[in-house]
This record gives structure tokens, C-alpha cells and sequence, in this order.
């Protein structure tokens, strides 16, 4: 067995290499960046592994969770042990997806650590891991394996836009392996389900959260699709990506041509089909986001990859230069991190400065104890052991601040729009300012409690309190309240009944 290990080491140089130049930016770029969402899912696991004071419902739960079993040794080590086995299941997920695809394993690795991958792929914490899944998913998929399942499932719970690719599970072709891949799919799914259920009162609760939260109550928000995103997010494969995609349809073709049953035809084309499926899934999935960010593209570098691959794979047959593959897929692993040193929003690093400095007012000013709402709460929360809260409505501003809590506002942030009205700040209570955050409340306070209310509940409550609305926010009725027969079934899994919710307020 050590022989067999040193033996494949010796002969894997190569790829290692790769995988350990990436791993060191992964860790690197944690290091020197503070993000809002992978702060957030440090937040949940410290609530279920460490009695946390804040939990955001919207959250899937499987990095959390990870980061959660760690936590003993201290939840900053657990977070980069998560990013050091988050790479280390990319670099596996790789090597298996290329030898199902009989595709040369170093040069598909090195394709795959992409510019926009190494940027983006743990700096939120979730697009990584659920991409590595999705590969695992594929490449048992085509091994006609029914595991398959497990790891769309793994990737469903990491990131819910996973969820609606299970159709792609019919490709295993037999009825057997079908319903037992759909069976181990639902597997991680459906112990999530029951903790909100458990937790919530309803199965649906964290999907119901994050969809109105991206999409539904976003609607107003609706933005043009922006080339740049794509430019961003494909990069240096986009002539690959489309020379694959090209390559690709030349094969269907001939494939097409080679066999008469349909069955047949289905079962040759499984590769071309599930990846122009995914290529569909990942231009759907973000056009039908309101707000555009190159972020909800992030799954269609799975198919890029693939294509590009094809495209180089062609190229160099042509040229009848085999052994240029793997160095043609090491200069585009080169370019990808020689780009990582330019300026862009992936490397240019915020300034936490005036967080930490915020925290030591608040305990100059002997407020630690006090219930804060502020517009950099996840932050605060992270940085600190306090338990701060979003910054109220406009309207209730001053309701909020008779009601005893402080609120502190950092300038750098663009939201709410009234920290920018300087006469209606200069009209409250203001304890201490500076050019960075305005600390605002009265001499005494209320005490702090646990946060760990939905987006659905801070809208409704935020609602009622501004407008004298009270929207439904049942999770079967944002889910599905424009088709009945669905929320009827909804309501009914959830044991309340085969019916619709009486009230039909939205907040859209």
C-alpha cells in the first residue's frame, strides 16, 4: 500500500503541484479577505456547535455543518481546514469526472483551476463545493453508477440551485438505478427538510427564504444581462468554450447517424447531452436572477470546462501533437493565475479596519451588552461575540432608538439609504461619530438577544410596522402560491391540509 501511494505521488508530480499552488491561494485569499456570506455560514455552524447568537435560516446547511465539526479546534481553524478539504474534494471530483470522460487528468485539473474558480470559489464559501459535488455527480452518472444520487444531493445542500438538476438522473437509462439514485438523492435533502420542520414548523422554510430573498422580492430589481459577466466568469476558455461547443455537435452528428434506436442514440450522446443541459441550466438559472452577478454563472464553468477541453483535445490532434495537451492546458493554468494579480474585484481587499475599531468603541463605551442593529451585522457578529441585528427601516429609526437600541452605521456601506441623509443624522441621538461609523441610541439600553429570525419574518415584521401590511409569508405559498395544485401539496406534506393559504398578500 506505501509502495502503491509513493509510486503514484512520483508519478502525479505534476497535479500535485497544481493542487498545492491552488490550495495555498485558497488559504491565502481567506487569510487576507473578510466575506460577507462565508462569515455567515461560520455564523450558523457556531449556532449549532457552539450555542451561537445568530443564525440566518436562508442558509444551506452542509458548509456550516462541516465547519461545525471542526469547531473544537477553534472556529477559525475550522474554517481553513473546510477550504483545505473543499480543495482537496476539487482536486478528487477532477480526477474522477476526466477518467469517466477518458480525458487526460492533469490537463483537465489544470483547465478546471480557472481564474474565475481560483477567485471565486471559496471566497463565499459554497460555489466550490457544490461545483465538486456536481462533478462527482456526473462522473458516476456516466459510469451509470446509482451513488450518483448521493453527491447531487451533497450538492443541492450546499447551494439550492442544484436542486431542479435531478431530472438529469432519468439519463442512467434503467428504471432500478433511477428510483434508487432518486431515492439516495433525497437522502442529505430530506434530513434538512425535517430540521426546519423540526425548527421552523414547515419542511420548506430555508428554500422559501433564500428564493424570496434572490428572486421573488427582487423582482422590482431586474437587471439586463451584462456580457461582462460572462467575459468574467469563462475568460480565457471563451474561444475554447465555443471551439468545444462546435466540436461537440460535430460528434452528436455522427453519433446520430451511427445508431437507429432511440434508446441507443441516448445512451451514446449521455456525455453531450448532460453538459448542454448543465451549459442551459447555468444562462437559465441567471438570467431568471433579478440582480445580475457573474456569481450566478458560477456553474456553468463545469461545462466550460469540458468543452474546453474538447477544443484543445481537437486542436492538438490535428496538429498530430499529442503531448501538447498538457502543456497547452498549464499555459492557460498560468495565464488564469498571472490574471489573479491584477486588480480586479476578486483581489482588491476592503479595509476591515473600521469594524475592529467599532467593536473597541462599543466597548470603550461600555455598550457590549446592549442590543445593536447596524448595517454590517453579519461582520460584527463574525469579528465579535455580539449578537447585532439590520439596521431598522427608515420610518422606524426612531421608534427603534426610543425602544433602547443602539445603532451603529458604517458610512462605507451604500445601504440603508438614509445613512447618506446627514440632516436626518444629525437629528438623532448620536453617541460617538467619526469619519468611518456613527454610533447612535440613548444613554441606556435594552440587553441583547439571540438573532434568528428569516428574511420572510424581517420582511413581514418590517412591513407591518412601515405600511400596516401583513404579507403571507408561509413557505408553501412563496413557493408556489402561482399554481394551487402545488401549495395544496405543500401544505398537505406539511400536515395542514390539502388547501391554499386564505391570505393572498405579497410583498411583490
Amino acid at each position: 500500500m506505501k509502495y502503491n501511494i509513493i509510486n503514484w505521488v512520483k508519478e502525479n508530480k505534476l497535479i500535485i503541484i497544481l493542487f498545492l499552488i491552488s490550495t495555498s491561494f485558497f488559504i491565502y485569499q481567506h487569510h487576507t479577505n473578510l466575506s460577507w456570506d462565508f462569515s455567515s455560514y461560520v455564523l450558523n455552524a457556531e449556532y449549532w456547535f457552539q450555542n451561537g447568537n445568530y443564525f440566518e435560516p436562508l442558509r444551506p446547511p452542509l458548509m456550516p455543518f462541516i465547519i461545525g465539526i471542526f469547531s473544537f479546534l477553534g472556529s477559525r481553524t475550522a474554517e481553513f481546514i473546510f477550504i483545505i478539504l473543499t480543495s482537496l474534494l476539487l482536486f478528487y471530483s477532477s480526477i474522477k469526472l476526466a477518467k469517466s470522460l477518458n480525458f487526460n487528468e492533469t490537463a483537465f485539473y489544470a483547465i478546471s483551476l480557472n481564474f474565475y474558480l481560483l477567485g471565486k470559489g471559496l471566497i463565499n464559501g459554497t460555489e466550490l463545493l457544490s461545483l465538486a459535488f456536481l462533478e462527482l455527480f456526473v462522473a458516476f452518472l456516466i459510469q451509470n453508477k446509482s451513488i450518483s444520487g448521493l453527491f447531487l444531493g451533497l450538492s443541492a445542500v450546499s447551494r439550492y440551485t442544484a436542486l431542479v438538476l435531478f431530472p438529469l438522473i432519468i439519463l442512467h437509462l434503467k428504471i432500478k438505478k433511477v428510483v434508487k439514485s432518486l431515492i439516495i438523492f433525497t437522502i442529505p435533502i430530506l434530513i434538512w427538510l425535517i430540521y426546519n420542520y423540526y425548527k421552523f414548523g414547515n419542511l420548506f422554510t430555508s428554500i422559501a427564504d433564500q428564493y424570496a430573498n434572490n428572486i421573488l422580492f427582487r423582482e422590482y430589481l431586474r437587471q439586463q444581462i451584462k456580457l461582462i459577466d460572462f467575459i468574467f466568469t469563462i475568460n480565457i476558455l471563451i474561444p475554447f468554450l465555443i471551439t468545444g461547443i462546435i466540436v461537440s455537435i460535430y460528434y452528436i452528428t455522427k453519433k446520430i447517424k451511427e445508431n437507429n434506436k432511440l434508446l441507443q442514440k441516448i445512451e451514446s450522446l449521455k456525455v453531450e447531452i448532460i453538459f448542454f443541459i448543465l451549459l442551459i441550466f447555468s444562462l437559465y438559472n441567471y438570467i431568471n436572477t433579478p440582480i445580475k452577478d457573474a456569481r450566478y454563472l458560477f456553474t456553468i464553468l463545469l461545462p466550460a470546462f469540458y468543452f474546453s477541453y474538447l477544443a484543445l483535445d481537437f486542436i492538438v490532434n490535428k496538429l498530430n501533437k499529442k503531448e501538447l495537451l498538457v502543456k497547452a492546458a498549464l499555459i492557460i493554468f498560468t495565464i488564469s493565475i498571472i490574471l489573479l494579480l491584477i486588480p480586479t474585484p476578486l483581489t482588491i481587499r476592503e479595509s476591515t479596519s473600521h469594524y475592529y475599531s467599532a467593536i473597541e468603541k462599543i466597548e470603550e463605551l461600555n455598550l457590549t451588552h446592549c442590543s445593536i442593529k447596524t448595517n454590517s451585522w453579519v461582520f460584527i457578529n463574525y469579528i465579535s461575540d455580539k449578537s447585532t441585528s439590520p439596521l431598522p427601516r427608515y420610518e422606524i429609526v426612531n421608534k427603534t432608538i426610543k425602544e433602547k437600541h443602539i445603532l451603529v452605521m458604517f458610512k462605507n456601506v451604500g445601504e440603508p439609504e438614509y445613512i447618506k441623509n446627514i440632516t436626518f443624522i444629525n437629528s438623532l441621538p448620536i453617541i460617538y461619530n467619526n469619519s468611518d461609523y456613527h454610533i447612535i441610541g440613548e444613554n441606556n439600553c435594552i440587553k441583547e438577544a439571540k438573532f434568528e429570525e428569516s428574511y420572510l419574518e424581517q420582511t413581514q415584521k418590517a412591513l407591518i410596522e412601515t405600511r400596516n401590511i401583513t404579507i403571507n409569508i408561509d413557505p408553501c405559498f412563496i413557493l408556489f402560491s402561482k399554481n394551487k395544485l402545488p401549495e395544496k401539496a405543500c401544505n398537505l406534506i406539511n400536515l395542514n391540509g390539502f388547501k391554499t393559504s386564505e391570505n393572498r398578500e405579497s410583498a411583490i
